[in-house]
C-alpha cells in the first residue's frame, strides 16, 4: 500500500473526520429502490386492471346491474332508499369496484310510472328527462330496467371515462397493503446485510489487533467466497513482505560478514605498520593495508550499486529520458579500463564491436553491467586463457535490440550452480579468487531495471561459460546513425 493510501486510511478513521460511505446503507438503499420499483409496477398493473373500460363491458355491466337493482326496487316505496343503498353497496363489494371510491360508483335513479324521481344516488349525472329519452351526452352510458312488479323503473348510469383522481384511491390502497411488507422486508435486509458483512468486521478486528512487524498469515474462523480472495491476496502480500524483510536481513548479515574480514585485515596491517620496526616488514604491511582498503572499498561500491538497483521499485526511466550514447565507444572505454587486470592474470582480452552503435540507455547502469560481466570473466578465468566481448544487435535492422555477450574458455560453471550465481554473496564452492559474490546479482538487477534480459550462453571453443545480455534500444532518427562495420580489437 502506498504512503498516500495509508495516510488516507488513517485520516478516514481519525476522530472528527467524515465517515466513509457505508456498504450497509448502500445495499439497503438498493433494496429499497427495488421495492419502490416493484410497488410502482404493482400499482400500475392494479390500476390498469381496475380502470380497464370498453364500451361493451360497460354496457354489459349496466344491464346486469340494472336487472339486480330493479328486483331490489320492487316493493314498498317507503323503504325504497334503504333497499337501493344496500343493493348498491353489495354490488360494489362483489365486483371489487369499491376501491375506486366515488369514481367507481354505478349511479342509480328510480322513477315511478308517472316519471317522478323516487330515488337518486347522485345529482351530478346528466339524466335524461324521462325514462324513455335517449341520452344526449355520449361519454355517459345509460340503461333502463323496469321492476318485476311494474311499479317503478330503474335507470343506471356510468361515465365512459374516469378522471385522474380515480387513480389515487387505488394507489393508496396498494401502498397501505404493501406498507407492512416494506417494513418487514427492510428489517430483514438490514439484519441479513449486517450478518453477511460480519466476516469483514471480524477480519478488520483481527488485523487491528496485530502488532507491528507481525507478518504471519491472517486466519479467520470460516472462509466465504467473497472474503476468500481478500484474505488470499492479503496473505500473499504479507508473505511477499516477509520474504523481502528476510532478504534484507540476510543482505545485512552477509554484508556485515563480508566487511568484517577486510576490516579485520586492515586493522591488523595498520597495527603492524605502527609497531613493526623492520622497514621491509612495514612495507609489506603497508602494501597489504592498501590491498585491504581496496577490497573494502570495492565491496562498499558493490553494495551501494546493489542497493540503488533494489531501490528502483519502478523500471528504469524511458529511453527518451536518457541522452543518446554510443554504446560501442562506451564499451571500448570500459574494457580498456580492465586491461591491467587481464594482463595481471595473463588473459587475452578481445572486443568485437561495430564502430558506432547508438542507443538511449542509462549510462551509469550500462557501465555497471559491462564492468561486472567482464570483471567476472577475467577474475574467474584461467591464467593464459581468453575472454571475448561481443557487441551487436539481434537482427540486421538498426532498430534491433542490443546484444552484449561476454565469453571465456575458463573452468565454466556447473549446471547445479548456475541458478544460484545470481544470488547475493553466493560464491561457487572451491573458488579461491578474491571477490564479493555480488557482481552477477548487480548486473541482473540493473538489466531487469532497464527492461532487458541476462542469461547464460556458450563459452569459447566449447569450454568456459558465456553471458548474454539483451537490452532494448531506440535508434537515432534520420541519417547519420548507421551501424558501422564490425571491428575486432585485442587488448594486450
Amino acid at each position: 500500500m502506498s504512503a498516500a493510501a495509508i495516510h488516507a486510511a488513517h485520516a478516514a478513521t481519525a476522530p472528527g473526520a467524515p465517515r466513509p460511505p457505508s456498504l450497509i446503507r448502500r445495499l439497503i438503499a438498493w433494496q429499497a429502490l427495488a421495492l419502490v420499483v416493484a410497488w410502482l409496477a404493482l400499482a400500475s398493473v392494479m390500476t390498469w386492471v381496475a380502470l380497464e373500460r370498453s364500451p361493451e363491458d360497460i354496457d354489459t355491466r349496466l344491464r346486469e346491474t340494472a336487472r339486480i337493482l330493479a328486483e331490489a326496487a320492487a316493493g314498498p316505496e317507503a323503504t325504497l332508499p334503504a333497499r337501493m343503498q344496500a343493493a348498491q353497496g353489495a354490488l360494489l363489494r362483489i365486483t371489487g369496484r369499491d376501491l375506486l371510491g366515488i369514481a367507481g360508483l354505478t349511479h342509480t335513479r328510480v322513477l315511478n310510472t308517472q316519471g317522478q324521481v323516487l330515488y337518486r344516488s347522485s345529482d351530478d349525472v346528466p339524466w335524461p328527462d324521462t325514462a324513455t329519452d335517449t341520452p344526449s351526452n355520449p361519454p355517459w352510458h345509460f340503461h333502463t330496467q323496469a321492476a318485476s312488479d311494474g311499479g317503478v323503473v330503474v335507470q343506471v348510469a356510468e361515465p365512459g371515462t374516469l378522471h385522474l383522481g380515480a387513480l389515487l384511491p387505488v394507489l393508496w390502497l396498494v401502498l397501505k397493503s404493501q406498507l407492512g411488507v416494506f417494513l418487514w422486508h427492510g428489517l430483514v435486509v438490514w439484519v441479513t446485510v449486517r450478518s453477511g458483512l460480519a466476516p469483514l468486521r471480524q477480519l478488520a478486528q483481527r488485523i487491528s489487533r496485530r502488532r507491528a512487524g507481525d507478518l504471519a498469515p491472517v486466519q479467520v474462523d470460516r472462509l466465504y467466497a467473497e472474503t476468500a480472495p481478500v484474505i488470499h491476496e492479503l496473505n500473499a502480500l504479507l508473505a511477499h513482505e516477509a520474504q523481502r524483510l528476510e532478504a534484507e536481513r540476510r543482505f545485512l548479515a552477509d554484508a556485515a560478514h563480508e566487511l568484517r574480514t577486510p576490516l579485520a585485515a586492515i586493522n591488523a596491517q595498520a597495527h603492524q605498520l605502527l609497531t613493526e620496526p623492520d622497514p621491509a616488514a612495514r612495507a609489506d604491511a603497508a602494501h597489504a593495508l592498501q590491498q585491504g582498503i581496496t577490497r573494502a572499498s570495492h565491496l562498499l561500491t558493490q553494495l551501494l550499486t546493489l542497493a540503488r538497483a533494489d531501490a528502483a521499485a519502478q523500471p528504469a526511466a524511458p529511453a527518451a529520458a536518457h541522452d543518446t550514447l554510443d554504446v560501442a565507444d562506451l564499451l571500448r572505454n570500459r574494457v580498456a579500463l580492465l586491461v591491467p587486470l587481464a594482463r595481471a592474470r595473463r588473459i587475452e582480452l578481445a572486443l568485437n564491436a561495430p564502430e558506432h552503435l547508438s542507443a538511449r540507455l542509462d549510462r551509469e547502469g550500462l557501465c555497471s553491467v559491462i564492468d561486472n560481466l567482464v570483471d567476472n570473466a577475467i577474475r574467474y578465468g584461467v591464467a593464459g586463457g581468453n575472454v571475448e566481448v561481443t557487441l551487436g544487435t539481434d537482427g540486421a535492422s538498426p532498430a534491433g535490440s542490443i546484444v552484449l555477450q561476454v565469453q571465456d574458455n575458463g573452468r565454466g560453471i556447473a549446471p547445479e550452480h548456475r541458478a544460484r550465481v545470481w544470488e547475493r554473496f553466493y560464491r561457487i564452492p572451491g573458488t579461491s579468487e578474491a571477490g564479493t559474490g555480488l557482481g552477477l546479482a548487480i548486473a541482473q538487477r540493473v538489466v531487469q531495471r532497464m527492461g532487458g534480459t541476462l542469461g547464460f550462453a556458450d563459452g569459447l571453443d566449447g569450454r568456459g561459460v558465456g553471458l548474454r545480455c539483451v537490452l532494448p534500444r531506440e535508434p537515432l532518427a534520420g541519417p547519420g546513425a548507421p551501424l558501422g562495420t564490425a571491428a575486432a580489437e585485442k587488448f594486450e
